[in-house]
């Protein structure tokens, strides 16, 4: 059976004009349809809650409830974000019910970096003008990464060192200043590239952010905010999975804190959702050619 989104589209495609604006609705916003009752859906559409279940039983569907399961199961990938950015962010107790960032589980990092000091940088990088990260060598990649995750939930978000290496990023450095924030990555084997970048911009008036492996690295003297992360491998120079998941909790507190958040996640997957296979997308088999 064809998927509930194609189902959506065809449908619209096929139908009356008043159950097609029902149908053009579904298939732009899959996401909030879920989320919004047969009511809420009639008066954005400018439609009623029959033709809601009308459109429902010409794409295929018992009802709006069934659309509204199946798609739901489609999109469980793409929905469960939005859930957890949903979920109670009050901690129990408190008297003036304050939102509060997700901590970071000490387990992850033995200790080295803790919850509060994970808020505090979230709440920095959401004050800040622009946000910069700089990362050469193998922690490039998880600068880049950083600039992926926060991009959603900030104004400005660049990765300084892309193509054109330490210089290139000298250049995006070049107007950076107060207000500013440049999140350095340095893990061993450290680069002398990435203590001189991330002193010019501490020059310039930038506020930094150090995620580094300890305390007497090169780089952790310049920081304004130094997150910690065990950094050991018993193979290779040193490992990034500490540095990650430093990051991944810096992102989770920044999306927290973010006032819009839940409203640029759901745009987000929306507007990404067509490039995503779904759960109960048929897979391809290709053959061999071993095969008959």
């Amino acid at each position: 059976m064809a998927l509930a989104q194609d189902r959506i589209e065809s449908a619209a495609a096929d139908a009356s004009p008043s159950l097609s604006r029902v149908g053009r609705w579904m298939s732009t916003h899959p996401i909030r349809t879920l989320s919004h009752s047969a009511e809420e859906i009639a008066s954005l559409t400018g439609t009623s809650v029959a033709a809601i279940n009308r459109f429902a039983r010409a794409a295929g569907f018992e009802g709006f409830t069934d659309l509204k399961a199946v798609l739901g199961e489609e999109l469980q990938s793409a929905v469960e974000p939005l859930r957890k950015l949903g979920a109670p962010k009050t901690q129990a107790g408190s008297r003036k019910g304050k939102q509060r960032a997700p901590v970071i589980d000490p387990e992850a990092l033995h200790g080295a970096t803790t919850g509060p000091q994970i808020q505090r940088v979230a709440g920095r990088l959401l004050k800040a003008r622009q946000v910069l990260l700089l990362g050469l060598g193998m922690s490039s990649y998880l600068a880049g990464y950083a600039a992926h995750a926060l991009t959603p939930y900030l104004r400005q978000v660049w990765a300084v060192a892309g193509e054109g290496g330490t210089e290139e990023a000298a250049r995006r450095l070049s107007r950076c200043g107060r207000g500013d924030v440049l999140v350095a990555v340095s893990l061993p084997r450290y680069s002398k590239d990435t203590v001189r970048l991330a002193a010019f911009a501490h020059e310039r008036g930038a506020y930094i952010v150090v995620i580094t492996d300890a305390r007497g690295a090169p780089l952790a003297g310049l920081a304004d905010s130094l997150l910690l992360a065990p950094s050991e491998h018993p193979v290779m120079p040193s490992s990034a999975v500490g540095a990650l998941a430093v990051i991944e909790a810096v992102a989770a507190a920044v999306a927290q804190l973010n006032p819009d958040a839940a409203i640029v996640a759901r745009e987000m997957s929306e507007l990404v959702l067509s490039y995503l296979a779904t759960t109960n997308q048929t897979q391809v088999h290709y053959k061999t050619k071993e095969e008959p």
